[in-house]
């Protein structure tokens, strides 16, 4: 056996999505493996018993095989115009709790700002499950509390049903896109986060970050902003210059080893 090129962990793998997915779109997600011989008792010659176990896959080839058969539908420089199916890339991933929609701490809320290759701004904002989160990124946490969208219900109601339902108040496309970016990169505000602003750890509701890490997620929304539309103050937690905003769900968030994971409750108790 080879040496292994680099260790890399799943922060996010959405294992229901991905198998739902895989399902509707005849995916095959299994391998068949473990052929096995039996004699039987013909003369001679004997019979030759053939059986074929199929064997489920482990994470990376899953991710393999569904990067395969969704192919070029993942778009990875938004060049062309909205809108896209599938999104992926390389880049730091924000990761959130959901505050707002339930009693219940189960929702997570990751962040991801890139550029296309003529250097337009795109905000990526991904909505999922805070068990598929994995612990080393913050998933057991108990972060500070803050500010909570109003948004919020009307945003996971949307996720959950596939970007098909909405019909509150932000019933338009660009509307729920400014709603969903704010949830991102201002839920839990507070007067200690106000204060040190350079210091994403003290808002409230934040896990932690990831550098450099691999992602997958399913687009239910694609769209460019009409700046003459938009005004942006710095209180509302966008910049002027964001272009593009997508709302999805991760499939998987991939990193390249625990180390390059930020996990701000530990930064949180370095500063007491």
């Amino acid at each position: 056996m080879g040496e292994l090129g680099a260790i890399r962990n799943y922060a996010y793998w959405g294992d229901r999505r991905i198998r739902e997915l895989a399902s509707s779109n005849s995916i095959s997600l299994e391998r068949r493996t473990n052929w096995k011989a039996k004699l039987g008792s013909v003369p001679f010659l004997g019979s030759l018993e053939i059986v074929e176990q199929a064997r489920i896959s482990d994470r990376a080839e899953i991710a393999v095989r569904m990067e395969t058969a969704i192919g070029a539908l993942a778009v990875e420089d938004f060049v062309n115009p909205p809108s896209v199916e599938f999104a992926k890339g390389v880049s730091r991933v924000d990761f959130s709790q959901l505050s707002g929609v339930s009693s219940n701490r189960d929702g997570v809320v990751m962040h991801i700002q890139t550029q296309s290759s003529i250097g337009g701004r795109i905000d990526v904002c991904l909505f999922g499950s805070l068990n598929n989160t994995a612990d080393y990124v913050g998933a057991s946490d108990q972060p500070l509390t803050g500010w909570t969208s109003s948004a919020a219900r009307a945003i996971d109601l949307y996720i959950r049903s596939h970007g098909t339902f909405n019909k509150s108040q932000w019933d338009d496309p660009e509307s729920l896109a400014v709603e969903a970016l704010k949830i991102a990169t201002q839920q839990g505000m507070n007067e200690k986060w106000e204060e040190n602003q350079d210091k994403p750890w003290m808002r409230g509701s934040t896990l932690g970050h990831a550098d450099e890490s691999e992602w997958f997620a399913q687009i239910y929304s694609d769209v460019v902003l009409d700046k003459d539309r938009w005004t942006f103050r710095p209180g509302d937690g966008i910049d002027q210059d964001v272009e593009r905003i997508l709302i999805g769900a991760p499939l998987w968030v991939r990193t390249p080893g625990q180390k390059s994971v930020t996990r701000y409750s530990e930064l949180r108790r370095s500063i007491g």
